[in-house]
Formats: C-alpha cells, structure tokens, sequence
C-alpha cells in the first residue's frame, strides 16, 4: 500500500506527539492495513515534517506493538496472528475484571452517574453509523470511567495499549450486524451490576463481555485469512 499524500496542519504539541497521534489513528482505523510500509520520506513529506520526528514517532508506536521493524524493508504496521489476538483479549479480561474489582467497593453515586454519562455519549456515537474514528476511544472512557474508582494507574496503562492494539480489529466487530446492540446490552448490564455494587456479576459479566468480543474478532481474522489462502 502507498501512503496518500495529503497536508495537515501540526498543532502547538511537539511534533513527534502529533505524528504519533495521526499514525496510530491511521493504523487503528484501518487506512494503513497489517504489513503497511511506512516509509519515513514519504510520511514526512505528507506530514510537512522532517524525518526524524517521523522516526521517533515510529518508535514509539513500535512500542505499543503497533509496527515493527523488519530487515529490509523498515518500519511496517504491524501484523496481528489469531493467537496473538486471542493473547491480548485474555489479558484484557483479567486485567480489566481485576481494576473493576478494586473499582467497586469505592464507587459513589457520581462515579455511576459519569459512567451513565459515557455510555450514553458512546451509544450515541455508534447509533449515528458516522465518525467511526470516536467509537473506539467512547468505549474506552466508558471501561475507564468504571475502574478509575480502583485507583490503579499502572494496570490502566497496560489495559490501554492492550485496547489500542485490538481496536484497528474491534472496530470492524463494533459495525457488523447486530453487534453494537448486543454491545450496548452487555454495557448496560454490566453498569447496573456496579449500581448495585455486586462485584461478583459485574466481574463476570465483564469478562464475559470483553472475551466474546475477542472471539468474534479472531474469527473474522481466521476467515480473512483463509480467504486470502484460498485466494493464492
């Protein structure tokens, strides 16, 4: 895939902060596919910067498992098997079950009610079909607004980059038939079981919801992959 050249206008953050940000926004929504090369010259030019921020940015979304660097070719989006995937999701959902467990028993009312909140915004946001780019960082300020009662930043950090390098995947689950209704159900459920402060059905309930979503996700990437086999 060629990078498309288009300008845009660097804010007042620093430069490697802004071609970080509008990188990894590419790759998560899908416009740089798995195995993209990301050519610094190219991306550069695009950008109306230079190569090193560019570089450095590279850098960092290498970090967050987002590209890689291989011999020969240079930076690439990075690739995600099924095994990987079905990795992350795991991980999420013990991760994610664990800060809610902490979350609960120091959750006020205003804590439920600013979760009510992001919901809200976030089934807006799908219901329009439109702006699809939002969806992903909605539903994160939803699980976010939920654990952060649990004072637990460490773990909020590790659960973010987990999130960000699924959501290039959970974006296409979100839009497929059906399943932002059954999304918005399972979030609904899962906040009345916080209302009532029942850590046990709001822990399973969550796990539940964040593992069935990894399933459906792998199983997209085993059919496209199987296709494209086929299609050799």
């Amino acid at each position: 895939m060629n990078i498309k050249s288009g300008q845009r206008v660097l804010s007042k953050k620093t430069a490697v902060d802004n071609i970080y940000e509008i990188l990894k926004e590419r790759i998560i929504a899908g416009q740089y596919p798995a195995e993209t090369r990301l050519r610094q010259d190219a991306l550069a030019k695009d950008l109306g910067t230079s190569r090193i921020p560019v570089r450095e940015a590279l850098f960092l979304l290498e970090g967050d498992g987002l590209v890689e660097f291989q011999p020969h070719r240079g930076a690439v989006v990075k690739p995600l098997s099924v095994d990987e995937v079905r990795e992350l999701f795991r991980l999420r959902a013990m991760l994610e079950c664990d800060m809610l467990e902490h979350a609960i028993p120091n959750m006020t009312d205003k804590d439920i009610e600013d979760a009510e909140d992001a919901l809200a915004v976030y089934d807006k946001a799908v219901d329009s079909g439109v702006n699809t780019a939002s969806w992903s960082e909605l539903n994160w300020k939803f699980h976010w607004t939920l654990y952060s009662p649990g004072n637990t930043p460490i773990t909020m950090a590790l659960c973010r980059s987990l999130h960000d390098n699924t959501d290039r995947y959970q974006r296409l689950q979100i839009s497929m038939e059906g399943q932002a209704e059954k999304g918005r159900e399972e979030h609904a459920d899962i906040l009345q079981a916080c209302r009532d402060r029942d850590v046990e059905k709001a822990t399973r309930l969550m796990a539940e919801h964040i593992l069935t979503v990894g399933d459906i996700v792998t199983d997209f990437i085993s059919a496209n992959q199987d296709g494209a086999t086929k299609g050799d």
